[in-house]
């Protein structure tokens, strides 16, 4: 096998954490797997997502990491999360409460791949 270089994908920073949880929520409700990935950078807390944008422009594909910021670390492994009847989120331990009909796994990374040294 041959060494690839990978190049950082592209960084689209949103406003909160309650605007990454409604981006991921929704893929999860349209049969598309999807994970909130966390790592330490520094002081900050990085948590977010990453897709591909197909057929950009004249690219084969561009990856795309959708992220937060934040000072403190995620205070579960999952996120619990329901829209009705109003939106509400939280972290939890486990996906027992059947009031919130999706949980978004929070996966901490042990080292940040290549392609977020950029972040």
């Amino acid at each position: 096998m041959t060494d690839v270089e990978l190049k950082p994908a592209v960084l689209m920073k949103i406003k909160d954490f309650a605007n990454l949880i409604r981006l991921v929520s929704f893929w999860t409700m349209r049969e598309r797997t999807a994970t909130i990935l966390h790592f330490q950078k520094g002081k900050r807390h990085i948590m977010g997502t990453y897709t591909i944008l197909p057929g950009y422009y004249n690219l084969e594909g561009l990856p795309l990491f959708i992220y937060i910021e934040q000072e403190e670390s995620p205070k579960g492994p999952f996120v619990k999360y329901r829209a009705d009847p109003a939106e509400e989120w939280g972290y939890s331990e486990g996906t027992f409460d059947r009031q919130y009909p999706i949980y978004i796994p929070l996966i901490t990374l042990d080292k940040v791949p290549v392609f977020l040294s950029n972040v």
